[in-house]
């Protein structure tokens, strides 16, 4: 089944094909009056769409936005033209299954299967497949679908986790249910516009009557679910919330005095998701959860799968420590506490994202809940600070950081800051109230907020821009008295440089700046465009072989390429093998694959990847693995990218499988080419 674009998307495309340079998605979302989360929404579907029609996907450059080239502009015009106007919207599989899931928890009786047909005007059969998936989905969180003939469909399993799972799967059907793309809406179990506004209403009025905000959505969540609640026979209960503390907050007093009509019970239920999205859920038991371990698996399974090494990782683990430590709770109820920096970490920083992503999915399956996208987020804050962080000597330029928006927002500047200049040197970061006593120690002040200071203050977004770089590295300048020359970055170089170059060796070119000036006293910022597996993987690097004696064999010929092209020395294969007899087979990263690495400080001369193809497996300490990739970074960065693809593309065993049926390198670039999006806007697991 072709599914139709709708109304808006049809606009953002003709919005995109009439410029001719770039424009944010912030400009989108001011044009059309819609949220940022909408826009990305909505470009999700149009990527879906113009994969179908085999037409490049939109990407978003970071600081820059969306720019089309006049081929793609013609070819969507064109496609346009052909795509007669639609009134009715055809959900996509993966909005089929949140609106089953939906349909499922929020009934208040069985469903048969024909209604689950008519909610999303599907046919018997692909109801049946998507059922499938229904019944994957929550065995991730140890629920149970269960089918009853001449009775129908039901989930079994705690009612707090089934709450906590609708509200997740909800989150991304709002767009669909106010904007009315449900054909069928009447059949909704789980949703009546009328009364879900009544009870909105007295949600709106709550917020009111406390005097704050809650996130984007969550109102609208909320007062679904109550809803669900006032229509089925269950009550929540307690074991490990404060219910007496609970009660004796501003929250539930006027909870009960709008939602006089639920339970007592219920009104606790409400209250604790107004508190939690703001304060810590106030408990009677002590956290059951080693929350320590679970930050170090969190740490090791990044390292593993970004290639990465954190060399003050104990103080990582803390710092997650803690924030696992006020999250659990919201994870268990599902409360939303949003992340307003959300869509700007995933367009900013879409690998670290990404990886964050998969590393979440070990506290997924301890918890047994779903980690919402807002905490992924706040998580990729905490990696990304100490990924950019430095230990340079003495410093001569002392900032203070001032953010109001937690540890994680700080860490995540602090990184960015850092990684500036060698001569910044982080004095503190404080809350605003603290300021005064800082500012005799420190230059200057970074913040995200307005504020006025004994000393000179930079406000910068809590994502830095490329206006806020120049604006730090210029006051670094004036206290330094550095050279000139110093401000000078790679990526204006680059810009100058890429007109004289076909756009095909862009890549290229910036590689070999990053390579060429790797000690110069530059800035060197990150590339708008990351560097992917496709831009790193070539012939001469490529292997086909029959066998390995042992694992130690098959790393030393695996590395064989980029030994010879002095891309690694001598020392790094011995680091690596090494590393592996101390620490066992950590790289292997799937079924039959393995990544070999070791730090770029152990004998990297510039990034490299390499690829050996075993048809006989070699065992990685009882563990068979037929293909061995080898990485040389050259930072803790550049190189996340690639990993990214390499997850993608090896997710499945049946791509490993194709992998290793190829006999030629060209098959093997072209596979990765056609196998791996460059970019992906949100990649949902769920």
């Amino acid at each position: 089944m072709q599914w139709q674009l709708d109304t808006r998307c049809k606009t953002i495309l003709e919005l995109l094909i009439s410029r001719e340079d770039y424009i944010s998605v912030q400009e989108i979302g001011k044009i059309l009056n819609i949220s940022k989360r909408s826009v990305y929404y909505d470009l999700n579907k149009i990527n879906d769409w113009l994969n179908m029609q085999r037409v490049t996907e939109i990407q978003i450059e970071r600081n820059r936005g969306i720019y089309l080239t006049s081929i793609t502009r013609q070819k969507i015009r064109g496609l346009i033209s052909d795509t007669h106007q639609s009134h009715f919207y055809t959900l996509s599989p993966r909005e089929r299954t949140g609106l089953m899931i939906c349909s499922l928890l929020g009934s208040s009786k069985p469903i048969y299967i024909e209604q689950l047909c008519q909610i999303c005007d599907i046919s018997r059969n692909t109801a049946f497949n998507d059922l499938k998936d229904v019944r994957k989905k929550l065995e991730r969180y140890r629920l149970q679908l269960l089918f009853e003939p001449h009775v129908g469909y039901k989930i079994e399993g705690p009612l707090i986790k089934q709450r906590a799972l609708f509200l997740y799967y909800f989150q991304p059907l709002i767009d669909l249910i106010t904007n009315k793309h449900i054909s069928n809406m009447r059949y909704l179990p789980f949703y009546d516009e009328i009364q879900v506004n009544e009870y909105l209403t007295k949600l709106k009025t709550i917020e009111s009557e406390l005097g704050t905000a809650y996130v984007e959505g969550m109102l609208l969540s909320l007062a679904t679910l109550v809803f669900v609640i006032s229509n089925r026979d269950d009550c929540i209960e307690f074991d490990e919330i404060g219910i007496e503390e609970v009660s004796s907050t501003r929250e539930f007093q006027v909870v009960s005095q709008f939602l006089s009509e639920l339970s007592l019970q219920e009104r606790i239920y409400v209250a604790i998701h107004l508190l939690g999205s703001r304060v810590q859920v106030p408990t009677v038991k002590p956290q059951s959860i080693d929350t320590i371990n679970l930050a170090r698996n969190l740490v090791l399974d990044f390292q593993r799968l970004a290639c990465v090494v954190f060399e003050d990782s104990d103080q990582l683990v803390n710092l997650l420590a803690q924030h696992l430590n006020m999250s659990i709770y919201r994870y268990r109820y599902g409360i939303q506490i949003g992340n307003p920096l959300m869509s700007e970490i995933q367009s900013s920083y879409p690998d670290l994202f990404d990886i964050t992503r998969k590393v979440c999915k070990g506290l997924r399956q301890t918890l047994g809940v779903p980690i919402p996208e807002s905490e992924v987020a706040y998580i990729t804050m905490h990696f990304g600070g100490f990924l950019n962080k430095r230990n340079y000597g003495s410093s001569k330029c002392r900032v203070l950081i001032v953010c109001p928006n937690g540890i994680s927002t700080a860490n995540m500047l602090r990184g960015e800051i850092e990684s500036l200049h060698p001569d910044i040197e982080i004095s503190a970061m404080v809350p605003v109230k603290e300021v005064e006593s800082y500012c005799p120690k420190s230059d200057f002040i970074i913040t995200t907020v307005d504020m006025k200071a004994p000393i000179p203050v930079i406000r910068v977004s809590p994502v830095i821009s490329e206006e806020d770089r120049i604006r730090i590295l210029s006051r670094v300048a004036q206290k330094i008295s550095t050279n000139i020359h110093n401000n000078i970055t790679l990526e204006r170089i680059f810009r100058i440089v890429k007109e004289y170059v076909h756009p095909q060796n862009h890549s290229k070119l910036r590689n070999d700046l990053l390579r060429a000036f790797e000690n110069a006293p530059l800035h060197i910022p990150r590339p708008a465009s990351s560097i992917r597996l496709k831009d790193v993987v070539i012939p001469s690097r490529i292997q086909f072989k029959n066998s390995a004696r042992d694992w130690k064999e098959a790393i030393i010929e695996a590395s064989r390429p980029l030994l010879d092209e002095k891309v690694i020395e001598p020392q790094y294969i011995e680091a690596m093998i090494l590393n592996i007899e101390k620490y066992g087979p950590y790289i292997v990263i799937a079924p039959k694959l393995a990544l070999g690495h070791a730090l770029p400080q152990d004998g990297v001369n510039s990034l490299g990847l390499s690829l050996l193809c075993l048809k006989e497996p070699v065992s990685f300490f009882y563990i068979p693995v037929h293909i061995i990739f080898i990485l040389a970074p050259i930072d803790k960065s550049s190189h996340l990218g690639m990993m990214k693809d390499m997850m993608e593309l090896f997710a499945e065993e049946e791509n490993i499988n194709h992998l290793l049926a190829m006999k030629d390198p060209g098959c093997v670039l072209k596979f990765i080419e056609e196998n791996i999006k460059k970019e992906n806007l949100v990649l949902d697991e769920d």
